[in-house]
């Protein structure tokens, strides 16, 4: 008697389709691998973010310094003074009507001060103080203004450069350049130098 093979020959066998071993897809992220109109998306937010802020600022603070709030300076300079490496210069008193509305100070190698007031009419007038040349000083302070010669304004000397609507005064005491200019009218710059000091 033949015995017969209870398993299945390679003619019975059974395979199954290729499509039956593979699992479902999964639906790609679009985290790992953001489509340009997500990036769009994302960067439109960001643009209406930054853009709202900035008019927020104009709103609380202005853009232009006859636009800024006053803010108190004398207890800044008594600081300052401390620290700085020259004698820092601020008004002793202000006129009626004036008021700053700038104050700041950068320590480093130069250490630049600097003041902002406007007057009664709201003319501005900065101070600006640093170890730094004159011809430096003016270029970054107030471009565009062309010398005009020496003046004695209440017992010093000081260097007048005009132009593009500013008066500019300068002196440099050995290695600090001081620098006032603005668009205010020159007598209230000049007075505005007479009330300076170092202490």
């Amino acid at each position: 008697m033949s015995s017969t093979d209870p398993s299945p020959t390679p003619e019975h066998a059974t395979q199954e389709s290729p499509a039956q071993d593979q699992a479902p897809a999964k639906p790609r992220s679009s985290y790992g691998n953001p489509a340009f109109a997500d990036i769009a998306r994302s960067m439109g937010v960001m643009a209406v973010i930054v853009v709202g802020l900035f008019f927020v600022g104009q709103f609380f603070w202005g853009n232009t310094p006859d636009e800024r709030p006053a803010v108190e300076y004398e207890q800044t300079v008594e600081e300052v003074r401390q620290t700085a490496p020259y004698p820092v210069y601020a008004p002793t008193s202000l006129p009626d009507g004036w008021r700053a509305n700038g104050v700041t100070f950068k320590p480093g190698e130069s250490g630049r001060w600097h003041l902002g007031f406007l007057t009664d009419g709201d003319r501005y007038i900065g101070l600006e103080q640093a170890l730094d040349s004159a011809p430096r000083m003016i270029e970054t302070h107030a471009p565009g203004v062309e010398q005009r010669g020496d003046v004695e304004v209440a017992g010093k000397t000081w260097q007048l450069w005009t132009g593009g609507g500013e008066t500019t005064f300068v002196r440099e005491e050995g290695d600090m350049t001081l620098l006032v200019t603005g668009p205010a009218p020159r007598e209230d710059i000049e007075r505005f130098l007479g009330l300076l000091a170092s202490e």
